[in-house]
């Protein structure tokens, strides 16, 4: 029977995955084009913000210089002291004052005419350049004086406005400092510099223009400098807003315009720029009409290529993945029926074929893990060795020679349980109360063949004998706490204790013989040492192959003196 093109069908989705990426990377491409830009406007015009900042910056200081040049005068010093000492003020003393203000000022570059000062000596009397004194002196000198007592610098206070005889407005900001001898530190006035808000708006009149404008406001939003003289002490609540919300940026959005600010270093003022967003993002719309266009073509062109795919596709492919969820679910009787679709028959085929290559692994496996595991219990069953048995019989024979018949009875009696438990071929679990009764046997013909060597004391929680633990696990430790632990002369103490802790079983057998060192620790660890027939090694890995890679047992020195030998069982009642 012929079968159908899976492939055929599956264009059909191919093309709507093309269409959904081809929008999706235009977008991408579009959002990042975006930022880019509006990242490149940010930057140059921070640039350029920031060489505006260190102009003004540089004229503030300037003017500055300028109030330190005039308060530091000594013509200026000698006659305010001589006013301080009680001299009446001449008319030619006063012109002298001013004489040198102006000529301090008139110094001051090709703005002089922009700056002019006032000095009000300790005695109330005033010396002028000009006449544009603030509207309430005396309160202004107040808060002059009160800002300055702490201060040996000038300070800058907010911007002013004054009438002038056309009607006008006149808008100044003030610096003022202290009068002051240099060595002796007394103070013999006050000095004021108006300076004209146009000293500040200079700086970036010339970059202002329809997409473009700036402001200088303080850390309040309170516009200081503007080309609109009407909006000066008026507040820009955008900046305050954005400024208060985010610290780390140095712009914003706000109706449709990006505002981009710069401080002005140790004044707490900022230089703030708005520009149009649709003026900046003009080279945005070229890039939109391009990733239009190539849209387009490339919708036009996938769909010509895949004009002739099939239509069925989701049903083959949601049955594969059904029956593989069933698969990783743990299922594995499950069959995928033979389909028309010849690429969808040959999938089925193969995984069929899998699945009972797995069904057969896991069953070989499971075979060779129940082999091994034989195996390791056969191996612990060879513990009764022949040399144990010929220890064994030979004792058993020296007692009836001695006609000790009661010893040797005995002897015999432990000697045959062994026996038996061993060759029985026990269940790989048994309970601890069994191994223990096993273990009791053991003792009891070591004991008879070492008499007053050793001695084993149990001490067992009652609700721990009935968990199931691997068989023949603790015999090869007493007997390693036996062997390598005796000494002449005294007595060990062996001491085997259980105890259930966070639902595992704990067995711990120490003892007060030799010892193990650290390094013979290691090494029964790191080699297939065996310290007798069975190996305490081999106790630990077939612990690890029963329970689990987080069990096992752990070797330490027992305190003061001997090894102790700790045993962590997964907990079966």
């Amino acid at each position: 029977m012929k079968k159908r093109s899976l492939i055929l069908q599956l264009f059909i989705i191919l093309f709507i995955i093309l269409q959904c990426l081809i929008i999706f990377l235009g977008f991408s491409t579009y959002k990042y084009a975006e930022t880019v830009i509006q990242k490149e406007v940010i930057q140059l015009n921070s640039n350029m913000l920031q060489q505006v900042a260190i102009r003004i910056d540089q004229e503030l200081k300037d003017v500055e210089v300028l109030a330190s040049r005039i308060a530091y005068d000594t013509s200026i010093l000698e006659a305010l002291q001589k006013s301080a000492d009680g001299e009446s003020v001449s008319k030619e003393q006063v012109q002298k004052i001013e004489g040198i203000m102006a000529g301090y000022i008139w110094s001051y570059r090709s703005t002089a005419m922009l700056i002019d000062a006032h000095l009000i000596d300790s005695r109330g009397n005033t010396y002028s350049t000009s006449y544009s004194m603030s509207s309430n002196q005396e309160a202004d000198l107040a808060i002059y004086s009160k800002v300055l007592e702490n201060r040996t610098d000038s300070v800058i206070f907010p911007v002013k406005s004054s009438k002038h005889a056309s009607g006008g407005t006149n808008y100044f900001f003030q610096v003022v400092r202290n009068v002051k001898a240099y060595i002796s530190k007394q103070n013999y006035g006050l000095l004021l510099l108006n300076v004209n808000e146009k000293l500040l708006c200079d700086n970036y009149i010339r970059l202002t223009n329809e997409e473009k404008d700036f402001y200088i406001v303080d850390k309040n939003g309170v516009i200081i400098s503007h080309k609109d003289k009407d909006q000066i002490n008026k507040t820009l609540d955008s900046f305050i807003e954005a400024n208060g919300k985010n610290k780390m940026n140095n712009h914003y959005l706000k109706g449709g315009k990006l505002y981009i600010f710069h401080q002005i270093n140790g004044y707490g003022w900022y230089i703030v720029e708005s520009i149009s967003l649709q003026s900046a993002m003009l080279p945005l719309q070229k890039i939109e009409l391009f990733l239009i266009a190539f849209g387009l073509l490339c919708i036009l062109l996938t769909g010509l290529a895949l004009g002739v795919a099939a239509k069925k596709i989701a049903e083959p492919l949601a049955l594969l993945t059904d029956k593989m969820t069933e698969f990783n679910n743990g299922d594995l009787s499950i069959q995928i029926p033979d389909s028309d679709y010849r690429e969808f028959s040959e999938i089925s085929i193969s995984f069929n074929e899998l699945i009972q290559r797995v069904n057969y692994l896991l069953e070989e496996n499971i075979n060779n893990e129940r082999q091994k595991r034989l195996l390791e219990l056969d191996f612990l069953q060879a513990q009764i060795n022949p040399h144990f048995i010929y220890n064994t019989l030979s004792s058993i024979r020296f007692y009836v020679e001695m006609g000790k018949n009661k010893e040797a009875e005995e002897m015999l009696y432990h000697f045959s349980k062994l026996l038996r438990r061993v060759l029985s071929r026990a269940d790989e679990f048994v309970p601890l109360r069994e191994e223990i009764k096993h273990l009791e046997d053991y003792i009891a013909l070591q004991k008879m063949r070492y008499t007053g060597a050793f001695t084993v004391e149990f001490l067992l929680d009652e609700n721990t004998l009935n968990a199931q633990i691997p068989s023949f696990i603790l015999q090869p430790i007493i007997e390693n706490a036996i062997f390598h632990g005796l000494q002449a002369n005294r007595l060990i103490v062996i001491k085997v204790e259980a105890e259930l802790a966070d639902n595992d079983l704990y067995i711990t057998i120490s003892d007060n013989g030799i010892g193990i060192s650290r390094e013979k620790i290691a090494e029964i660890f790191n080699k297939e040492v065996q310290m007798n027939k069975v190996g305490i090694l081999n106790v630990h890995e077939r612990i690890r192959i029963l329970c689990g890679s987080s069990y096992g047992l752990t070797i330490k020195r027992n305190e003061p003196q001997g090894s102790k030998i700790i045993l962590k069982l997964r907990y079966y009642a």
